[in-house]
Order: structure tokens, then sequence, then C-alpha cells
């Protein structure tokens, strides 16, 4: 039986989305004997955590082309950093640690503002040797030993800054027992996680995907530490296009009082993952058949950006048959093959050339201006962008009904 991530209650399974690829996975050409592995979503109805599950192995999710990394949204960091050193305790000779390349912009503006003692631990430092490890793959090393050794190697910190890895980790307690292991008593983590509250509301299924195992929202964000003796000092939102980023700033000490409910907290919750399950056919049935009702009429469609929210959009919602190709511009991809629908990856030329009827776009939210500006004549000429992205200004209309 799978168990909640934070309060190891039994889960409720909401979606089975059945047996789904590995997004970063791009194919040289179709194969039908690509690794699948099963997607359920699932929620706590203790404390109404979303999440997987059946966390997939990290050793699978693993990216085998190097030069696959994630980009986590920065605009916020100033503010972050003055609140790091307005924190009591904190001086400039205080240790202050990163897990991975996602913590470095955190470390470089503390470094630049005085602080003097960073560290950013080097997958070596960790053990790690495979080529295109990221996050699942430090998540999956963390343990009470390797604590101890980076304790040995350097002082214990009192600053660890964690961007973008709680929600990656396939076991929450272990990467917390490993945080109060490698820091000093009463150091502070920082962590920084997606918002997936407005994801959920907004049936945007191109949100779950196999790497994110946990789902938090500010409310579930803020009940996940009681349980492993730690304090909450307090939650940040920053509110960002695609999903906001929420910061949880967490000392390293037992809680000095007992962890109280919050009046309609949960109910909130469990509403969110009910809606989601329930949005989830209806939404893809409406997806084929405005997309069915453009080949009927002679047109077709394609979907611009071929990253993992691309592939989630058309997996989950069925709509492989129903898109001719993937476009994007990165050299790296041209000629591959989209993971699950297994649709071929061609340059933007190619929307000019052929002139689909409407163009999804699933890149960034904040890079949908200067793609439809730099491609003016597809619009000139009667084709149609529309964004995967129902928090977008352009979301396609069939996202909003």
């Amino acid at each position: 039986m799978s168990r909640c991530q934070i309060c190891a209650s039994p889960l409720q399974s909401l979606i089975d989305f059945g047996p789904q690829p590995v997004c970063n996975r791009y194919l040289a050409a179709p194969d039908r004997n690509e690794f699948h592995h099963p997607l359920i979503l699932a929620q706590c109805a203790s404390d109404g955590l979303l999440q997987l599950a059946r966390p997939w192995p990290s050793d699978e999710v693993r990216p085998r082309l190097e030069w696959i990394s994630y980009k986590e949204p920065e605009r916020h960091l100033d503010d972050l950093c003055e609140r790091i050193a307005a924190l009591p305790g904190v001086g400039s000779d205080t240790l202050i640690a990163g897990l991975s390349y996602k913590d470095e912009p955190v470390l470089t503006r503390l470094e630049r503002s005085g602080f003097s003692k960073t560290w950013n631990v080097r997958l070596d430092e960790l053990g790690i040797l495979e080529p295109g490890s990221g996050m699942e793959s430090i998540q999956n090393v963390l343990s009470l030993e390797l604590a101890g050794k980076l304790r040995d190697h350097r002082e214990a910190p009192g600053v660890i800054v964690v961007r973008h890895l709680l929600e990656h980790s396939n076991s929450v307690a272990r990467t917390l027992e490993f945080l109060k292991a490698w820091a000093r008593p009463g150091g502070i983590f920082i962590l920084e996680v997606p918002d997936s509250e407005q994801t959920f509301r907004d049936l945007d299924f191109g949100t779950v995907w196999e790497e994110h195992v946990c789902y938090f929202t500010e409310c579930t964000m803020g009940r996940a530490f009681h349980p492993y003796e730690t304090s909450l000092l307090e939650v940040i939102r920053y509110p960002y296009t695609l999903e906001d980023c929420l910061i949880a700033i967490v000392a390293n000490r037992p809680p000095q009082t007992a962890l109280s409910p919050v009046n309609g907290a949960l109910e909130k919750e469990l509403v969110l993952g009910a809606g989601f399950k329930k949005g989830w056919q209806p939404l893809g049935i409406r997806c084929r058949e405005a997309l069915d009702s453009i080949r009927q009429n002679g047109g077709s469609t394609v979907i611009f950006g071929a990253g993992h929210r691309a592939a989630t959009f058309i997996n989950l919602l069925g709509l492989e048959k129903l898109i001719t190709c993937v476009i994007d511009d990165d050299p790296r991809k041209a000629g591959l093959h989209l993971p699950g629908c297994q649709l071929p990856i061609v340059p933007s030329a190619r929307l000019h050339a052929e002139r689909p009827a409407l163009c999804l776009l699933a890149a960034s939210p904040d890079s949908e201006k200067v793609i439809m500006e730099k491609n003016k004549d597809y619009t000139n000429n009667g084709g149609r962008f529309a964004s995967i992205y129902p928090r977008s200004p352009i979301a396609w209309a069939q996202l909003r009904a």
C-alpha cells in the first residue's frame, strides 16, 4: 500500500494515467519498446498532499542526454537573499551550502553581498558520477551516512539552500532527515518548491509528470515539516505566470508548539484533488473533439515546444493522433521524437511551409510573445496560436470551458 510522503497515512488513488514514458528520454526513431512506468496521482486524506502513488526509479528518470537541464525562475532571488541575510544568527561568516546547480544563483548573490563562506556541493562529493545526473540522482543518494561525511569534510552549515529538490524526492522523510543531520543544530533550511494549487485548479495536466513526486500547495507545504521535528518559521509566495514559487524557511530544531488544525484547510485540499480528477476526462474529450474538427475541415494542428509539458499535455489527454508534429528550434532536438506520442521534432520552418490551422504553444509562457512576433507570417496567412497554459492570456479556449 502506498503511503503519504508527509504523514505515512494510506493514499487514495485519484487518477491512473496508465503506463507513461520518461519525458526527457527523446527517441532517435519511433520505438515500440519505449520504457513506460505507471503514473498514478494520489492524495492523502489526512493532510491533503497530492503525490504520485508509485515514484519512478531514479535511474530510469535520469536524462540520457547530458545537455538536458531545467531552468527555474530567478526574479525573486534578490528578495530571498535579503531575507536570508536578515535571519537571526546568520552573519557574513556563516557557512551557507547548496546541493545542486539550482542553488548556485542564490549562493552567487550572497557572495556578492559579502558572505565569505559558501559551498555548493559537487555531484562527485555526493558520490554521483553518471553523466546527465540531476535532481532525481541527488535525492536518491541522500542519507545519514552522507550527511556525516559532508560534516566531516567541512563544518556543519548554518544555512542550507534547497531549490526544487523536495518535490523530486521519492522520500520526503529521507531528504529532511538528511538535512537535519547535515546542518548545525538551529540551522536554517531554505526550501523552494513550485506551488501546485493554481495549476491543479486550472486543470493544467501538463504539470503532472514523473519527475515531480509531490505537488505542494501553501497549506501542505506549511504542514510538511512538523512530523520531522523541525520548526517552520515562514512560507513565502512569489507570483509567476506559469506557477508561483513557495519558499519555506525552516529551523533545525523541534517545534515549540503543536501543529494546530487550520479551519477548512484539509477540505479545501481534498476539493482541489477531487476537481482535478473530475475534470480530466471531460477536458480530454473537449480537446480531442476540437482537434478532430480541425482535421475534418482539412486543417492540421502542431505544438510548439518539445519539453516535458508538451509531452505530458499530449500523452495524458490522448492527443497524439490529432497533432502532426512538434516544433522546436533547439538544434539538439532536431530529428528526435517526443517521448510517448513519438511525434517528430522539426524546426519552425515547418510552420511556414505547411501552415497548420492551429499551433499550440507549449514553450514557457514568458516566451509566447517572442514566438508569435518571430512568426507573424504564419498568423498573417491565417494561422492561429493558442497556449496550452490556462493562465496565459492566449490560452486555448478548450482549456477554459
